[in-house]
């Protein structure tokens, strides 16, 4: 009489299912900043604001500061940290 041991393969649909769930809540998420942008402009300028805080004009120099940062080889981390700082320093949030 033969026999077959079989495996536990659970683990690997778990983290087949945890990606899964991971690309399909960013696409609900990109749909939804889409749907915002197009349709709903107080939305849009919400959004707006919760993602470039404060001047706008500094935030887009210090974004254009982290690219080139970037650009150069900076690392990641240490380009968004200045990006970061740029823009609580210019609103006043720091600390003394």
């Amino acid at each position: 009489m033969g026999y077959r041991v079989e495996y536990d393969r659970g683990r690997q649909k778990r983290r087949q299912g945890r990606g899964r769930l991971l690309v399909l809540t960013a696409a609900v998420f990109l749909g939804f900043l889409l749907l915002v942008n197009g349709l709903w402009p107080r939305g849009r300028e919400t959004l707006q604001a919760i993602v470039f805080p404060g001047d706008r004009a500094v935030t887009a120099a210090a974004w254009e500061e982290m690219t080139a940062k970037l650009q150069a080889g900076e690392p990641v981390g240490s380009a968004f940290e200045a990006f970061c700082r740029e823009i609580i320093d210019h609103a006043g949030l720091s600390s003394p």
